[in-house]
């Protein structure tokens, strides 16, 4: 049984906007699908529920998608991730290069993610419109490699959208214990007296991880890190899943536009392929008849 759940609320009499994300199932799913050491689990647990936080804050027709790649120029490589919706639903595919990497804990005790994903790097999200194709490309500098500090400049730079972002991973023994984030943006409309209010709940407040180990719900995490007891909810049962759509036919397409000299040649050295998916680790072998047949 799925126990995650994403909500939106609006706040101080709809002058700001927050959308709060359980994904504890989903990231514990993505650890034993690409075997993370808890270093790299923290690091792309913030970064699936970020892209799925978006596909329920940026997508807004079935037929759009957003690629998202974070390439910090660190140990574990780039992360990289795919999002579609589907009504209430959005459906996240995520991978990292290196999932083996494991630092250790720094000073403070918290696991080492701007360590593994590296800080010089860039965050990349395309957007892509069924209709039109490439609608957007937005390239920004990462700030501190913590992912969550990255994507809040992301939303201030290319979105002029002032942004509260906060991402969280707890991880024991065991595998995920909790995971989830949130993000507060402020309509045109908040005032400085909002805005106050919410620096002094947030300050205050507890990390994501941690209110949700302790089971608290989204309403109550809303409240917490908003300061406003009277918040509305608007959307609830907003799901965050993983779905691989990768098949041998797509492959087959990116072995054609390898060109027919490079096909024979795998078929004289190899006499067969094998292609894995990165998103899902499924494997796909073509014999020497299928690669023949690819030639033609």
């Amino acid at each position: 049984m799925n126990r995650d759940r994403t909500a939106k609320f609006l706040a101080y009499e709809g002058k700001v906007s927050v959308i709060c994300s359980k994904t504890t199932d989903l990231i514990e799913y993505i650890r034993n699908l690409h075997d993370l050491t808890p270093t790299t689990t923290a690091a792309l647990g913030r970064f699936a529920t970020i892209s799925g936080i978006m596909g329920h804050t940026e997508i807004k027709e079935e037929e759009d998608s957003i690629t998202i790649q974070f390439n910090g120029k660190g140990p574990a490589g780039i992360m990289l991730a795919v999002v579609e919706k589907e009504a209430n639903q959005v459906f996240v595919k995520a991978c990292i290069d290196n999932p083996g990497v494991e630092l250790p804990l720094k000073s403070n005790g918290k696991i080492d993610v701007s360590g593994a994903v590296g800080t010089s790097g860039y965050l990349n999200i395309i957007k892509e419109n069924g209709i039109t194709e490439k609608e957007y490309n937005g390239i920004v500098p990462l700030v501190s490699g913590e992912i969550a500090e990255d994507f809040a400049s992301y939303f201030a730079r290319s979105k002029q959208t002032p942004t509260v972002l906060a991402l969280g991973v707890l991880v024991n023994k065991d595998g995920v214990k909790a995971s989830g984030g949130y993000m507060i943006s402020l309509m045109p409309d908040a005032t400085e007296n909002e805005i106050t209010k919410i620096e002094e709940a947030i300050e205050k407040a507890p990390t994501i991880s941690e209110m949700l180990d302790t089971e608290k719900s989204l309403e109550e995490i809303a409240k917490i890190i908003t300061g406003d007891e009277r918040l509305q909810l608007i959307e609830d049962n907003l799901i965050i899943g993983y779905r691989c759509d990768c098949s041998k036919e797509k492959f087959a397409r990116g072995l054609t536009s390898l060109g027919k000299e490079e096909i024979k040649n795998i078929i004289e050295e190899d006499g067969k392929a094998e292609a894995k998916c990165h998103f899902c680790n499924k494997i796909y072998t073509f014999s020497k008849e299928e690669l023949e047949a690819l030639l033609k």
